[in-house]
């Protein structure tokens, strides 16, 4: 499903720094590439020094894939930013690599047909995964280092519940409500719209939505919580405190790995982000742009629909443990997919 409005809306609705409209934010994704370097194998960390230039790091590429979804066609020195930035043919829509918008009642990735096209994160996961083994990709070309990129920040993303779990909106649901309907059957038949990864959910009367709630608050929330104040000294603490569970090991071939991590944080969202989520009104609003001035299309202002929601008076509290455990999480991940890519190269 896509996200048509999804940068415009998120620009009127977030109220915070730039950076928080991308997944995890800035402070997120860096604390999964630092926890993936404390954990992964020697021959891996010169694999990627190889490939990197001197200075970088998986922490400081995370962020890298969010910083070229608004630039392409445009020039950059960077070689294999410009390179990327040059190919429209095959990276126009690279804004809709970074998530999937699955029904929260689906069983797993793997049989949520129809809601799993062909560009979305799990797809673009193995197609970086398959780059950096060597085997690279007619439709999505890419070079070893745009991959590494692209990987380092696609693991970040998928272990943000809200990038994989999706509500869809029924507007006469029971008694005249406005309900979230999680099952993928009745959504097809029904050919209900979906909230955009929650993107269209305001939370607290305000004008931030849930997605970048997540995105940020809960990080910023977490931070100040253990009293970190780098993404350096998150990762640091969460790798020394969060204990890897048996599940967080990926099963089967490598290939699989990133249906397995979707499925996961599938469960999660339908769980946990969305538990206590109720809708209580719907609403028309003027899309605007950072600026505060409205976009206009076609001589006319652009509007689009969101809806406000309740949500437990705990939910904050509640869910920074779980962003903890999810960063911990794909951090280990990561390096884990890393050592098993360069094992074999």
């Amino acid at each position: 499903m896509k996200r048509s409005f999804s940068f415009f809306l998120t620009a009127l609705l977030v109220i915070a720094p730039a950076g928080s409209t991308f997944a995890w934010g800035d402070d997120g994704h860096q604390t999964v590439g630092k926890i993936a370097s404390l954990r992964i194998k020697p021959r891996t960390t010169q694999k990627i020094a190889q490939i990197l230039k001197p200075g970088e790091t998986l922490a400081n590429i995370a962020s890298w894939a969010d910083t070229v979804k608004e630039r392409m066609g445009k020039p950059d020195p960077d070689p294999d930013t410009n390179a990327f930035l040059q190919d429209i043919a095959h990276n126009e829509k690279n804004r809709e690599w970074h998530y999937d918008d699955l029904p929260l009642d689906c069983k797993n990735y793997q049989t949520c047909t129809g809601f799993t096209p062909e560009n979305d994160i799990v797809h673009m996961l193995n197609v970086c995964i398959r780059t950096l083994q060597g085997h690279a990709d007619p439709d999505h070309p890419l070079s070893q280092r745009n991959a590494l990129k692209l990987l380092v920040h696609f693991l970040g993303d998928i272990h943000q519940p809200l990038h994989v779990g999706c509500g869809f909106i029924d507007v006469q649901g029971p008694n005249g409500s406005i309900t979230i309907v999680k099952d993928p059957a009745l959504i097809t038949q029904k050919h209900l719209p979906s909230d955009r990864g929650a993107n269209q959910l305001i939370i607290d009367n305000d004008r931030k939505n849930l997605h970048s709630f997540w995105d940020f608050d809960l990080v910023t929330s977490l931070m100040l919580a253990k009293d970190k104040q780098t993404s350096d000294t998150l990762a640091l603490f969460l790798n020394q405190t969060i204990k890897p569970k048996s599940n967080w090991s990926p099963q089967g071939a490598v290939s699989t790995w990133a249906a397995q991590w979707a499925t996961d944080s599938l469960h999660l969202s339908r769980d946990q982000t969305y538990k206590s989520v109720n809708i209580i009104r719907q609403r028309t609003i003027t899309v605007m742009t950072r600026d505060g001035k409205p976009v206009v299309r076609n001589g006319q202002p652009v509007t689009d629909i969101v809806y406000d929601i309740t949500r437990a008076s705990n939910y904050e509290v509640v869910n920074r443990e779980i962003v903890a455990e999810q960063l911990a999480k794909a951090g280990f991940r990561l390096a884990k997919l890393l050592d098993a890519i360069y094992s074999s190269n």
